[in-house]
């Protein structure tokens, strides 16, 4: 059993000592919980008002509530384009409270509602007179309490640490919210994301046959840009999370231009693109990678064809990719830390040591 600090930690996700665990579970519930948040936030989009088109949007979170925000923001700029919209952890709302003059509406991520200093930046939104948009896997926390209006991700309340399916669903609520407040010329169709889900899902054997050599790589780097910003900083987070492994996100250009001369024969590299061009300029990044020795991956929502090395996942709308790259991800850190002999589900507190450092700073 974990021991953990305070009152307010929340259950461990204790009981599973082999696979599958729960984090495998949540992955695969992905396209049934992003396929009902989806439909019910059609309608409880409806409810919320625009956002006034002189004041700042806003987007925020911690963790992976915050890479939700960065894809909420890219998504803003993709719907509306010249709408001021920009995506801030919920620290620097706090500990940076310029950062709030001249924010007008601010959409809150948190799944469970109850993240300390997501809190500490509502409760400083609020003292402002900013009005909060909160998207959350519970009806009651909190976070609730201090919201004007909230989406609640249905089917997404996690079992394990390693979160995966809040995080789907939060984006696909966050899609149904910004197209009707931002109306595409070709709103998404209710299957699309589902679909594309499904397909990513069934990449599963796919990464089970690289496992072997993906063991053997003892860092990361994820690459992605715009929109795919976000599925490189949540997809570094869950291979730290479930894996274990240390993981980077950068963007493709800075990896071309700086982070290449530190990749290796021990290094993946693997890359999200959402548009034409942006695969494009992933597939030179990986090429040159691949001629010093590293690993290399992948993961198109653009549109193109298939080929070695890349996993070409249904056509989506830039906004909308993010909700898909990141599942192979996801299946890729389950595996890696099963194959080593982790429990994805505790990230990594079930060793002593981590326990004690995350015991130093608590919650």
């Amino acid at each position: 059993m974990i021991e953990l600090p305070g009152p307010d930690e929340p259950s461990p996700p204790v009981g599973r000592t082999r696979h599958p665990y729960h984090a495998h579970e949540m992955i695969r519930r992905q396209a049934v919980a992003v396929q009902g948040t989806m439909a019910a936030a059609v309608e409880a989009a409806a409810r919320i008002p625009p956002p006034p088109a002189e004041g700042r949007l806003l987007f925020t979170g911690m963790g992976t509530s915050f890479h939700a925000a960065v894809a909420g923001a890219w998504a803003v700029r993709e719907l509306a384009p010249g709408r001021d919209a920009e995506a801030f952890a919920a620290f620097d709302l706090v500990a940076h409270p310029s950062v709030l003059a001249g924010v007008g509406t601010a959409v809150v991520f948190s799944a469970e509602g109850e993240t300390a200093l997501t809190l500490a930046a509502m409760r400083a939104m609020r003292e402002r007179g900013i009005r909060q948009v909160l998207v959350t896997a519970r009806e009651r926390s909190r976070s609730v309490d201090l919201a004007d209006h909230f989406l609640v991700s249905r089917y997404a309340e996690e079992t394990s640490w390693m979160h995966t399916v809040s995080y789907t669903a939060a984006l696909g609520a966050t899609v149904r919210l910004l197209e009707t407040w931002f109306p595409p010329a070709e709103p998404l169709a209710a299957d699309a994301v589902p679909d594309a889900l499904t397909s990513a899902l069934a990449t599963e054997p796919f990464l089970l046959d690289r496992m072997d050599d993906l063991t053997s790589r003892d860092r990361v780097v994820l690459l992605g840009g715009g929109p795919a910003e976000a599925t490189a900083r949540e997809g570094a987070l869950k291979l730290r999370e479930g894996a274990g492994r240390f993981a980077a996100a950068v963007g493709v250009e800075e990896f071309l231009h700086g982070v290449l001369p530190s990749v290796t024969e021990r290094t993946e590299v693997i890359a999200a693109a959402g548009t034409p061009l942006e695969r494009t300029r992933a597939a030179t990044a990986l090429a040159a990678a691949g001629l010093v020795g590293a690993h290399t991956l992948l993961i198109d929502t653009s549109g193109g064809a298939a080929g070695e090395g890349v996993l070409s996942l249904p056509a989506l709308p830039a906004y909308a990719g993010p909700i898909v790259q990141v599942v192979p991800i996801q299946l890729l850190a389950y595996w890696l830390g099963v194959n080593d002999g982790r429990n994805p589900d505790v990230m990594g507190l079930d060793d002593p040591r981590y326990l004690a450092a995350r015991r130093s700073f608590g919650i």
